[in-house]
């Protein structure tokens, strides 16, 4: 990425802080991923919209997970990106994530609680540890595996469930929002927290500011224009999937 942004983007002042503070952001970082997590949980019960799991919904999380990874690690990074970086600033906008998004916009249209982007992108960052290793392998690495999905979750419950429920202009949005919610914050913390502190990789303001950019940009517009596309499909699939949550939440929740 770095080679792909113009240096005179970068601006040429590191990103360092004393280990005292790399501790404590890394401490907070857990407490935001495991209060976000909590917030997930408990919440949408109060909003009284659609919460239960069902047994449905946990095997679609664990196949969309298992598919993330499939394109996410093995055709993505082995066939996808290397055509994707002969196309000009096609690698920085995330070009490559086109297909990525499109598989977790449909699961998530097709379970459409709290917590379904999270399960899925954490399955995902969890079979890419223990298939592939490297440096990023362990649990301390785990906040930045939750906080890809944590951030769409609290949308999905900004939204009281209603993402992807109506057909029109609010799916492009719900896409926009979650494509660029499934970037950032997640970039930001990793570049500037987690990286330096767990690997003593060393940014600069401007790289952050350009990469946390282009992914927002980049993943918010691969997933609103994909997003029609994968509500169609949860609902070929699925067809209570369009049906009106104030609706369902009426008769106690949803049943498949």
């Amino acid at each position: 990425m770095d080679k792909l942004i113009p240096k005179s983007w970068i601006g040429t002042a590191p990103i360092h802080m004393p280990f005292g503070v790399n501790v404590v952001s890394y401490i907070i970082i857990w407490a935001i991923a495991l209060i976000g997590i909590y917030v997930i949980l408990k919440r949408p019960r109060q909003f009284g919209f659609l919460a239960r799991w069902t047994t449905q919904d946990i095997l679609t999380v664990a196949i969309m997970g298992v598919l993330l990874e499939v394109y996410d690690n093995l055709i993505g990074d082995q066939f996808i990106t290397p055509l994707i970086q002969l196309i000009p600033f096609g690698h920085v906008f995330a070009l490559n994530d086109f297909p990525y998004m499109f598989l977790l916009m449909v699961g998530v249209a097709m379970i459409r609680k709290p917590g379904a982007a999270t399960a899925m992108v954490f399955l995902n960052f969890l079979l890419m540890q223990l298939l592939y290793g490297g440096s990023e392998s362990g649990v301390l690495w785990w906040p930045y595996g939750l906080l890809q999905g944590l951030f769409v979750d609290l949308y999905i419950i900004f939204r009281q469930g209603r993402v992807f429920a109506k057909n029109g202009s609010s799916v492009f949005w719900d896409g926009l929002a979650m494509g660029a919610l499934r970037a950032v914050p997640a970039a930001i913390i990793q570049q500037i927290f987690m990286r330096p502190f767990l690997s003593g990789w060393t940014v600069t303001v401007g790289y952050v500011f350009w990469y946390s950019l282009f992914n927002m940009i980049g993943n918010g517009f691969e997933a609103a224009i994909t997003a029609p596309l994968a509500a169609r499909v949860a609902r070929s699939v699925n067809p209570s999937v369009g049906l009106d949550d104030a609706h369902l939440a009426s008769k106690g929740g949803v049943s498949r």
